[in-house]
C-alpha cells in the first residue's frame, strides 16, 4: 500500500510540475525581451525540466521559443 501511495504521490507532483512549467513558459514569452538568460524564471524553468526528466517525464520542446 505504502509503494502505491508514494508512485500516486510522486505522480501527483510530476504532473504539478508540468503546469508549472507550462505556467513558466508562458509568462516568459509575455515578458519577451524584458529578461536576461540568468533570470529568476530561467533557472526554475531549468530546474523543472531537469526534474521532470530525472523522475522519467518527458519534457515538451517550449511551444513558445
Amino acid at each position: 500500500m505504502t509503494k502505491q501511495y508514494d508512485k500516486g504521490y510522486l505522480d501527483g507532483q510530476l504532473d504539478a510540475a508540468e503546469n508549472e512549467l507550462e505556467t513558466l513558459r508562458r509568462i516568459r514569452w509575455e515578458m519577451q525581451g524584458q529578461h536576461r538568460e540568468d533570470d529568476m524564471i530561467n533557472t526554475r524553468i531549468m530546474d523543472t525540466e531537469e526534474y521532470l526528466r530525472e523522475n522519467g517525464r518527458e519534457v515538451e520542446p517550449d511551444e513558445y521559443e
